[in-house]
């Protein structure tokens, strides 16, 4: 986590200026330009070690090297109009509704936007050598060590795809790797997973999703990984249950080919709980929430049919039988796909002015700027994980693009309907999910109105997000100021 957002302490009233913050460049730029433009040595390198270079390195995702003051000079002008649109650091949520308080948030702040802005404006001035921090960690270094393994040491157990072959022309293709599961003695919670594989194999994967099959007992997948997304780390307070026994490990490769032929392999590096510190609720891996209308007995995403130089919009409705808190979010589209939601139906009804009852709702998160190739997901800050009682209704919402307008949209000429391939439509939601009896719930929301509390006792500006129901809300206005 890059910072600790600070907002008011509860979903519905985020700040009207957050565009502003992020994204666009305000006053602080034409007052630094005024006086001492940014330099790289000074203000610009942290940007980049600490941003950029996850990817702008030799063997990463970046198209191109941003390790230097001469490498980043020459990509200034992109780089200025790229921080500008949003486009970049691959942070895709819509930063002026919703929950803003992720674990894992990249964006730019606004002194940050400025400082870019307004040293590309001054001529990228490269300034006192000596200002230079000094080069991040090897941890930026791809392929020759483990992303996590800074945070949570060496991995518990590796596995190892072997070697899989792939063509440079043709479809895409969806290599069958199966391989015996080394079973463990008794249950252990799986704290974290992540996935490496050749350079080659990073810029033809389209996903991989490994999934763990036990014998006679209930299976799902352990770790989901796409476009520049390699890794699922959980909240310190969840895991998900691996219970003892044989099985299979299940690869679930596809990938997209692009003129180059190699040999890739796949290792999943895996982080446990120790026995005897268990994580306090279990959780589920990132479920599927179909929002292309499947349907029992009727083919899947028989909704999606894009027309030429068209759009569609498409929704999916899942009431929920029992509370839940929901620890990250992943939204899942092809090329046509430019944005998509969640949002919360609460389980209550009130009138309004003329008397017709309804129930009230509002935004949980929207990546209004989706990008295929940025396969994101969003990691709520623990006071900020929304925290649901039964009866609520989730509606997840998709918006496709294929127009002129979607610079991904390969061909549209073309009409898109549902595939499993990059250019075919595709829609769901992947939602890590905390299944809560309703005493735990119970016990979660006192917890969460009492530290709403609190924060509401603090300045403005150096509060905590934090997320309430609606009737947890309601609890708290009741409630007398702390001292």
């Amino acid at each position: 986590m890059r910072k600790t957002l600070l907002t008011t302490p509860w979903i519905g009233t985020c700040l009207a200026a957050a565009a502003a913050m992020l994204f666009v460049a305000g006053p602080a730029a034409a007052q630094s330009m005024a006086t001492a433009a940014p330099t790289y040595s000074k203000d610009i390198a942290p940007i980049v070690q600490d941003v950029c270079m996850r990817c702008h390195v030799e063997g990463g995702l970046g198209p191109f090297l941003l390790t230097n003051y001469q490498e980043v000079r020459r990509y200034a002008q992109r780089i200025r109009q790229s921080v500008l649109q949003r486009s970049m650091p691959p942070w895709h949520l819509d930063p002026t509704i919703g929950i803003q308080a992720f674990n894992n948030d990249i964006s730019l702040s606004r002194e940050e936007v400025d400082a870019v802005i307004a040293w590309v404006d001054a001529g990228a001035p490269e300034g006192d050598r000596a200002d230079l921090p000094p080069l991040p960690e090897a941890r930026w270094t791809w392929g020759e060590s483990w992303e996590l393994e800074s945070r949570l040491g060496p991995p518990d157990v590796l596995v190892n795809s072997g070697p899989i072959p792939i063509p440079a022309e043709g479809q895409d293709v969806w290599p069958d790797v199966t391989l015996p599961w080394q079973a463990l003695d008794e249950t252990r919670y799986l704290r974290a997973a992540e996935i490496r594989n050749t350079v080659s194999g990073r810029r033809a994967l389209h996903h991989n999703n490994v999934r763990l099959n036990l014998e006679g007992q209930p299976s799902g997948r352990m770790v989901g990984a796409g476009a520049s997304k390699t890794y699922d780390l959980f909240a310190e307070d969840t895991g998900i249950r691996l219970d003892a026994g044989p099985g299979q490990l299940n690869w679930g490769l596809h990938y997209a080919l692009y003129g180059e032929a190699f040999v890739d392999t796949v290792e999943v590096a895996l982080w446990f709980y120790p026995k005897d510190e268990p994580p306090l609720y279990e959780s589920t891996v990132e479920y599927h929430h179909l929002i292309d209308q499947y349907t029992p007995g009727e083919p899947r995403g028989r909704d999606i049919l894009i027309p030429p130089h068209g759009t569609q919009t498409m929704t999916r409705v899942v009431v929920l039988d029992e509370p839940i808190m929901i620890n990250s979010i992943r939204p899942h589209m092809h090329l046509h796909g430019v944005g998509q939601s969640v949002e919360v139906i609460w389980p209550v009804r009130e009138r309004d002015y003329l008397g017709h009852t309804a129930s009230p709702g509002e935004m949980l998160s929207s990546v209004n700027n989706y990008d295929h190739n940025w396969q994101t997901s969003y990691s709520y800050q623990e006071q900020a994980r929304p925290l649901l009682p039964k009866g609520t209704a989730l509606m997840f919402r998709t918006h496709f693009d294929n127009t002129a307008n979607n610079p991904l949209a390969v061909d549209p000429d073309q009409w898109v309907a549902f595939g499993a391939r990059s250019v075919d439509g595709m829609s769901h939601m992947h939602t890590a999910i905390s299944y809560l009896s309703q005493e735990q719930y119970e016990t979660l929301l006192q917890e969460r109105i009492k530290i709403a509390q609190e924060e509401l006792t603090k300045p403005e500006e150096e509060r905590l997000e934090v997320f309430l129901p609606l009737e947890g809300r309601r609890q708290l206005d009741r409630r007398p100021a702390l001292d």
